[in-house]
């Protein structure tokens, strides 16, 4: 299945960082390119049906890209978040309790990668960090796997004995990793892990229900909390200090999800109406040095399942899963906010997206 794009999108969204010329004394200026990018759809959980689609910028379409790279092959049950690094898209795969690594040109499959089992229970991959070649994957086990890229052999940080249902994991860096532990919804600690030695430094005991993590250039690290179901406290945003071990609340700042571009944070959140349970969906921007808060969407039906901004232009794709929590769209917004056509026929629940970013000297 496939679908046009609006041409003047596409081409938007394949805007040059820097142009290749001389500059004076014979040297060529490299050029970086978005050919594309991959959207990943999580599916509905317990069925095997998480996709992965592909929007081509050259051909302006939205393909099943990795089904006609693969026949016959599914990507899994639940998949919840991937990168790319170097040639290769690495995919969190939760309830299939696998990474799957595919070529990240052409779709193919690279790698099937078992997470293995902690005390009998499947480890459940739920996000992917890159950094000092190597993938680094958060574990429902409280875990860290750490993947060798050029021959997919995995290693692991040690399991203390009790699963910490940790989440998101960024990496602040080449220096440090930062894993939220929601402890389904009752936790209250990031764990922080040396990336060189990959070793446990600290654990920074943070507000209830840690989840979504994202960092500055500089590796200053951000934590969006999701609600505290005990005292319902709504979702909330803070800044980490990693050598303090402390952390500060940005005020007036209710978000789920986040992603960073240069000095701007994006951040969506769903709510749900108290007597329908019908979910409605906010973004805003927040500027982090002065910590202006702009809305950029105040209330849209459906979920905000996924925010992500291409590190090249930036560009912003909100992925909007529609009331019957399968059909998706992508909210595109250009480098300075202006809301762009919506993307229709992206997958089953899309919650990320890789760009598939090169430079042409």
């Amino acid at each position: 299945m496939k679908m046009r794009i609006n041409l003047w999108l596409a081409a938007a969204a394949s805007v040059l960082l820097w142009g290749c010329k001389d500059n004076g004394g014979g040297a060529i200026i490299p050029v970086v390119k978005t050919h594309g990018y991959w959207i990943l759809g999580e599916g509905s959980f317990g069925s095997e049906n998480s996709t992965l689609y592909y929007c081509d910028l050259a051909t302006r379409t939205v393909s099943d890209r990795f089904t006609e790279a693969n026949p016959g092959e599914k990507v899994g049950n639940t998949a919840n978040d991937m990168k790319i690094y170097g040639s290769k898209l690495y995919i969190a795969v939760d309830a299939s309790n696998q990474v799957l690594v595919v070529d990240a040109a052409s779709g193919r499959i690279a790698e099937r990668i078992d997470m293995g089992q902690a005390d009998g229970m499947d480890r459940e991959p739920r996000a992917v960090a890159c950094a000092a070649g190597k993938v680094f994957v958060s574990l429902y086990s409280g875990e860290v796997a750490r993947i060798d890229t050029t021959t997919f052999a995995v290693d692991y940080t040690p399991y203390d004995g009790s699963f910490k249902y940790s989440e998101r994991i960024v990496a602040s860096k080449e220096e440090k990793l930062v894993v939220a532990n929601s402890g389904w919804g009752s936790g209250n600690t990031v764990t922080v892990i040396d990336i060189p030695t990959f070793t446990k430094v600290d654990e920074i005991t943070v507000p209830t229900n840690p989840y979504w993590l994202a960092a500055t250039s500089d590796g200053t690290v951000y934590l969006a909390t999701w609600t505290d179901y005990a005292t319902g406290a709504p979702a909330a945003l803070h800044k980490l200090d990693l050598t303090a071990k402390s952390y500060e609340t940005i005020p007036n700042v209710e978000v789920q999800r986040i992603a960073i571009h240069g000095g701007t944070l994006y951040g969506v959140n769903t709510g749900y109406d108290p007597t329908t349970y019908t979910p409605s969906c906010s973004l805003v921007k927040v500027d982090l040095a002065t910590r202006a808060v702009e809305t950029m969407i105040e209330k849209q039906e459906g979920s905000f399942n996924g925010v992500n901004v291409n590190p090249i232009n930036g560009y912003l794709y909100v992925m909007n899963v529609a009331t019957d929590y399968i059909t998706s769209t992508i909210l595109p917004f250009d480098e300075n906010g202006k809301a762009l056509p919506t993307i229709a026929g992206v997958g089953n629940a899309a919650n990320t997206a890789a760009f598939v970013n090169t430079t042409i000297k």
